[in-house]
């Protein structure tokens, strides 16, 4: 079996599609399924169980394809080792992040590393959506937030708090809340986050959690939330990752700073624990960097605010 075979019954596998796949692999869905067809048919084993709705590996077919992964690791990292000498990173990287994190810190990033290696290729997604790495041929996503898909690997980047915050110019005009009821009296900026409204912060304090019901006339991406705080259009709920700078230079304030909606977990991840290419390492490191100095200036400033308070 040839390489290119190998990594599209895998791809096939992961998306659980042979029309994804074929979109991905710039082929069409008729020759996948028949590349498919010729594979089961020279090996002997049926490696796919097919409905008209769905597709998945049969018990045999995970053995075939698990071999498959492990052939084209070896080969992607013989690849890289063979390229070591040179310095030049090449080939593409399909990245996903929120809004948000893409425009204040991954613009950057992505950017200097294309100027640095002209024949990387970074195809950046921006979108608080939750991408399927597999079905949307996904090599690194940034999330914020528990991860529920234990298939995936990981990495954590960072976790801090979520803040509420608001413009000094807001507060002059509107008055500033003291309790997690008088939030009711304010215009609170939410999220909608996988197409659905956010309704309800839930607000924690010394071991308790508060939930305050909200309704919102202006809902958007955590890009709009911060934008429209720093307008003085009303309160958000932001990690402190996302607000650090406006805290700082005190465009923006921190409001009810006893509470905090808990510690928020940032994560790269990637589709699967195995072999990484050499340009989403350079990516993953890149971005690293980056937020570990975000990081320390976060923690810097939480420590000042804690012994200002």
């Amino acid at each position: 079996m040839k390489i290119r075979e190998m990594e599209l019954l895998v791809r096939v596998a992961r998306t659980g599609s042979m029309t994804v796949a074929a979109q991905q692999l710039h082929l069409t869905p008729a020759a996948v399924s028949a590349s498919v067809q010729r594979i089961e048919n020279a090996i002997g084993v049926r490696l796919f169980e097919r409905t008209t709705r769905s597709l998945h590996p049969t018990d045999e077919g995970l053995v075939v394809i698990g071999g498959c992964q492990d052939v084209v690791d070896r080969w992607q990292r013989a690849l890289d080792e063979a390229r070591g000498h040179r310095k030049e990173l090449e080939g593409t990287v399909h990245l996903s992040a929120p809004a948000d994190t893409t425009y204040q810190i991954l613009e950057t990033i992505v950017g200097t590393l294309c100027m640095e290696h002209p024949e990387l290729r970074v195809v950046l997604d921006t979108s608080d959506a939750v991408m399927h790495l597999h079905r949307d041929a996904i090599d690194m996503a940034i999330r914020y937030g528990p991860l529920a898909d234990s298939t995936l690997s990981a990495r954590k980047l960072a976790e801090h708090p979520g803040v509420l915050v608001a413009s000094p110019s807001y507060l002059a005009a509107r008055g500033t809340p003291r309790t997690p009821e008088d939030l009711a009296r304010h215009r609170c900026l939410t999220l909608q986050l996988s197409s659905v409204p956010v309704t309800s912060w839930a607000l924690h304090r010394d071991g308790e959690v508060r939930a305050v019901a909200l309704r919102s006339p202006l809902c958007g991406d955590g890009y709009l939330a911060r934008r429209w705080a720093l307008a003085g259009m009303g309160i958000a709920l932001k990690s402190l990752f996302d607000v650090i700078e406006p805290l700082e230079d005190g465009r923006l304030v921190r409001v009810l700073p006893e509470y905090t909606s808990g510690q928020i977990a940032i994560h790269a991840v990637f589709p699967s624990r195995r072999f990484q290419t050499a340009r989403v390492r350079a990516v993953l490191l890149a971005v690293a960097e980056q937020f570990d100095a975000r990081a320390a200036r976060c923690d810097a400033w939480l420590a000042a605010s804690q012994a200002s308070g």
